[in-house]
This record gives structure tokens, C-alpha cells and sequence, in this order.
């Protein structure tokens, strides 16, 4: 459906003389993606007020989006999956975060986990996509980029975390980020692991 929505808006986008003809694919790729993230921004946030708040959607997209462009991970080969596994990890974290938040697991224990999923991204990232080759230039940006991002929550969780003590939103910010290093593990399966030529972090699906 993406595809041949964005392929007419492209049609029209031509026959206007908005863009030219040779550019077609470029534009339609591009709208492919603004429509697929369109699509799954608002239906996260849907979930996020039926079964939390908007807040924890804002928190939740806040986290894994700069991660997951930045730390790459996997990618779904279909707009349909990205859809739905994109909402099927927002209410897995979710529902994760609820349970372990009702358990009243220790703060040692929140950070440890915080931790150990910093340390595991760090160390198996960035990842390579051998279908979005990119320049070690681009490389070298979302490294530092992913090492700045994850400084920066880790230091502002450990401080909320000492403020607070317990807080569900806290938990969940913590479960977004173990999710970012989950999505690695099918890569490193696929032998699609840390590299210093080629990678890809363009999608967060």
C-alpha cells in the first residue's frame, strides 16, 4: 500500500513539474519512508495512550530513535513488517516495564541492566548492513553519535534514578534501551556484526 501511494504522489509530483522524471525513484523511496514513519509514530503513540500515557510514547521514541539510527540493528525487509514489529517492541517494552515496575525490582537491578545493554551496544556497534553501504565518514558521525546519546541517558537515568528511586517511566526508559540492544542480536546471527567500511543506520525499522 506505502508503495503505490508514494509512486502516485510521485506520478502527480511529475506531471506538475514539481521534479524531474530521472529523480522519480529518489522521491518515491523518500516518501515511502516519511509515510512508513508516519504511519508507525502515530499508531505507537495510540498504543501509548490506550495502555500508558503519551509521555511514555514521547519517552519511548525519544530514546530508541537517535539509538537506532545511529547503532543500526535489524531492519525489516517490508513496510508491513516494520509496522508491526515496531509496535509489537513498543508494547513488549511496555507491558516488560509494567511487570517488573509491579515487582518492585531493586534500583541495583534496574542498574545493572541499564549498564550491561550500554555496554553490549557499545561493544557490538556500529552494525553493518551490506544493503546500505555507507562512507566511514558517515560511519565515524553515528559512532560518536551513538557513544554521545547513550552518555548522555545513562547519565540522566543513574540522576533520576538517585532523585527518585523508582519511577515506571524511569523503568521503561531503561527496557527502550535493552530493546536497542536486542535488535542487534539477529544481525550478529547473520554475521551482519561491527565493521569499519560499510554501515547502514538510515531506518529505525
Amino acid at each position: 500500500m506505502i508503495p503505490r501511494i508514494a509512486k502516485g504522489l510521485t506520478a502527480k509530483m511529475i506531471n506538475r513539474k514539481t521534479i524531474e522524471a530521472s529523480m522519480a525513484e529518489v522521491y518515491q523511496y523518500g516518501l515511502e519512508l516519511i509515510l512508513s514513519t508516519a504511519l508507525t509514530t502515530l499508531s505507537i503513540i495510540g498504543i501509548a495512550c490506550l495502555v500508558d500515557a503519551f509521555q511514555y510514547g514521547l519517552l519511548y521514541f525519544s530514546i530508541s530513535i537517535p539509538l537506532r539510527v545511529t547503532v543500526g540493528g535489524y531492519h525489516a525487509s517490508t513496510y508491513t513488517r516494520c509496522f508491526v514489529i515496531s509496535n509489537l517492541v513498543y508494547f513488549t517494552v511496555s507491558v516488560s516495564a509494567r511487570i517488573l515496575s509491579a515487582l518492585a525490582m531493586p534500583f541495583s537491578f534496574w542498574i545493572i541492566l541499564l549498564l550491561g545493554s550500554v555496554c553490549y551496544i557499545l561493544g557490538n556497534s556500529p552494525v553493518r548492513n551490506p544493503h546500505h553501504p555507507v562512507s566511514n565518514k558517515v560511519l565515524m558521525k553515528n559512532k560518536y553519535c551513538s557513544i554521545l546519546f547513550l552518555c548522555i541517558d545513562c547519565s540522566l537515568i543513574i540522576f533520576l534514578y538517585i532523585k527518585l528511586q523508582q519511577s515506571a517511566l524511569l523503568n521503561l526508559a531503561v527496557i527502550t534501551i535493552l530493546s536497542v540492544a536486542l535488535f542487534i542480536l539477529p544481525t550478529k546471527m547473520k554475521g551482519e556484526v561491527k565493521d569499519d567500511i560499510e554501515y547502514s543506520a538510515e531506518s529505525a525499522c
